[in-house]
């Protein structure tokens, strides 16, 4: 649950809190008048009384029954709630004696019920300043975990992974269009090639918008056709790669990295890994940086740029 899902509660709780304030219940029935025979089956909420209001069962079955009928005897209250009559006077004596029912005078003896509100309302209220400060808490346990979380070691990571049944290239041309300052593609010369046809405009738009992008390839601008006219308008670097790779690190904040298998295929990209985490970002630059030249990690590959 984050901050803002508990600020939405404690919201929710005070509206629900506003809106008790201002209810009023009204009982539906005079205390001499007979059950409407449409009205609702008020006994299937005895299990949430029993729950809430912590009354025993015939407790909570005779008081709802008295609700319904307005007024009654303890012969009748049997009958309408099912509770055996001899047990129907203990229990309207414990109601009467929880303020929960009146008992009218007369013979024989009849009984009323207070109203709702003034049976549970302060029970309401009371379960509701409990939900409220215990928000409260878990909204100050959400903070400090977050600034723990941050500051802890070790730090659990995501990195998503997606197979040739997704559309892996589809995934690419998302992460580039994320870029708001800088793009990095590193590739061999088959994964150069498969991005560049699968999307031969896209780089020119993402330059349009002010975006920075330089490209990493053993494709020779000199000598290979797509290199050359790719260095036209980007930064295109001659690297030595090896491996069969499609990589694109978006704004230094998330990036893309495939295996490329046949660029001829009906799968030219095998299976990718890809992440918005900034710390594995890093790491993979380090992978990336000792596929170059085959040099060790955190070495400076060796580049030549194109003129």
């Amino acid at each position: 649950m984050t901050a803002e899902n508990v600020n939405a509660r404690i919201l929710f709780l005070k509206e629900k809190e506003n809106d008790f304030k201002r209810r009023t219940f009204e009982t539906s029935t005079t205390m001499h008048e007979k059950q409407d025979p449409n009205a609702p089956d008020l006994q299937v909420n005895w299990p949430k009384i029993v729950e809430y209001a912590g009354l025993s069962e015939y407790e909570a079955k005779v008081y709802l029954s008295l609700i319904g009928l307005g007024s009654s005897g303890a012969r009748k209250l049997s009958i309408n709630c099912k509770v055996p009559r001899t047990k129907v006077y203990g229990t309207l004596k414990k109601l009467v004696d929880f303020g929960l029912v009146i008992e009218i005078p007369g013979v024989p003896k009849c009984f009323t019920p207070t109203s709702p509100l003034n049976a549970f309302g302060s029970t309401v209220k009371r379960n509701l300043n409990k939900a409220l400060d215990f928000s409260e808490i878990l909204e100050s346990l959400v903070d400090t975990h977050e600034t723990s979380r941050k500051e802890a070691s070790p730090q659990q990571k995501t990195l998503w992974y997606i197979d040739s049944d997704d559309n892996i290239i589809s995934k690419f041309h998302e992460i580039v269009r994320q870029a708001k300052e800088t793009l990095e593609v590193v590739a061999s010369a088959d994964g150069l090639t498969l991005f560049f046809n699968s999307a031969p405009n896209l780089l020119d738009q993402m330059q349009n918008i002010g975006v920075d992008v330089k490209i990493f390839s053993p494709l020779d601008p000199k000598a290979n056709p797509l290199a050359r006219e790719l260095s036209y308008l980007f930064d295109v670097r001659k690297v030595d790669i090896s491996s069969p790779l499609l990589f694109v690190d978006s704004d230094h904040k998330s990036f893309i990295l495939a295996k490329v298998t046949d660029i001829n295929g009906d799968d030219p990209l095998e299976a990718a890994v890809f992440s918005n985490d900034e710390n594995l970002l890093a790491i993979i630059h380090l992978i990336i940086s000792s596929l170059m030249n085959g040099q060790d990690p955190g070495a400076a590959p060796r580049i030549e740029r194109s003129t």
